[in-house]
């Protein structure tokens, strides 16, 4: 019977072997060195795993991450690197250590669970897909477009310079919806290139600036092969600078295309790239609500705001079933896990059925959420 606890550090060696042998080829590096979060010697191991006679069978890398919702600061935690020896697969064991990773995260108070997947192995225990991202295409003719009509004469666009990072990190900081990075967190994660590498692509950051001033910075993933378009992994900034540093990576890189996500509510950036072909998309992974009154009372702030001060009345609890109950004075709902991230997440939850006639829900919801396929990605 295999055994699921938390890995010591010497034991993050076999889970980095376990997982280059799934996740990478020669090409690509370690995800010891890409995904420092998870591996690194120097931080904090919370990552689980199943053992039998000492042997590494399962691992899941857990990560604690703190995302800021204007006001509201949620404790979360991320999953990512999961992954089977090839011998010990179909016989349940990382649904085991799936169970042990809530219960842990219920104990440390956190109240929700971002994951880098959506396979069914989450899915069935209440993970579900969540948000809206518009997803930009870029390409030679459009850069050329929004550059003219952006007017970038008055920006002056270079690469990013080791002295530029104060700047960029409270370029970065003044975001309302981020993860919560400090400086050296920021710069680690431009160097280690986490999602880029599993993407076969390497970093470029750009900065515009004003009268010697940052007003914004990207990071863009430059893909190894030419015939692949590039993607914006990373960014801050008023949106006219933003657009700008966009249309100008695809110009100084040679890019046939260059993708480029947008959280919904990020409003003025989603106009100005309103000429640029795009798809609407979830967004990354899937988010699993692990304590709902946790979630209601981290969201406190930004909840009062929108209710003006009344969202006292609003709790929400997981039933046996796995189903929950929101309640919010009077009103009373009973949703899925499914049902619940829709209405909670989703801009087009303002426009659900079961929101109709709840005035003192309505105009709470959705909750803004920074994208999850940027630096911080796990």
């Amino acid at each position: 019977m295999a055994i699921i606890r938390m890995l010591t550090n010497e034991e993050m060696k076999e889970a980095v072997r376990l997982s280059d042998a799934t996740f990478r080829d020669d090409t690509q590096p370690s995800m010891g060195e890409a995904f420092p979060y998870i591996f690194s010697d120097s931080m904090m191991h919370v990552s689980f795993g199943a053992f039998e006679e000492g042997k590494l069978l399962s691992f899941m890398g857990l990560v604690p991450m703190t995302i800021r919702i204007g006001d509201a600061c949620l404790r979360v935690f991320s999953l990512g690197s999961v992954c089977t020896h090839p011998d010990a697969r179909g016989k349940g064991i990382a649904s085991e250590v799936l169970s042990e990773i809530y219960r842990y995260i219920r104990q440390a108070g956190a109240s929700l669970l971002l994951v880098s997947g959506g396979r069914t192995l989450y899915t069935r225990t209440g993970c579900a897909p969540f948000g809206r991202t518009l997803r930009y295409g870029l390409d030679q003719l459009t850069a050329d477009v929004l550059l003219s009509s952006e007017d970038p004469c008055t920006l002056k666009i270079r690469e990013m310079a080791a002295s530029d990072i104060h700047e960029i990190y409270e370029t970065a900081s003044r975001r309302d919806i981020r993860y919560d990075l400090g400086i050296n967190e920021l710069a680690m994660l431009i160097k280690v290139e986490a999602l880029a590498s599993c993407l076969k692509m390497k970093h470029r950051v750009l900065v515009a600036e004003h009268e010697g001033t940052v007003r914004s910075f990207g990071v863009f993933g430059i893909p190894v092969d030419p015939q692949r378009s590039g993607l914006v992994l990373e960014y801050a900034g008023d949106a006219a600078s933003v657009v700008c540093l966009a249309a100008h990576a695809v110009k100084k890189f040679g890019l046939s295309g260059l993708d480029f996500p947008v959280p919904w509510h990020e409003t003025e950036l989603n106009n100005r790239l309103s000429m640029v072909p795009s798809s609407e998309e979830d967004n990354v992974g899937t988010i699993r609500i692990v304590d709902g009154q946790a979630l209601v009372n981290q969201l406190r702030p930004w909840l009062d705001r929108k209710a003006a001060g009344n969202s006292a009345a609003i709790r929400l609890k997981e039933l046996d079933d796995r189903s929950w109950l929101l309640e919010a004075g009077t009103n009373r709902m009973t949703l899925s896990a499914d049902e619940l991230v829709r209405i909670v997440f989703d801009r087009a939850s303002t426009k659900d059925p079961e929101l109709e006639g709840t005035g003192s829900m309505k105009g709470l919801f959705p909750v803004p959420f920074p994208y999850t396929a940027g630096l911080a990605y796990i």
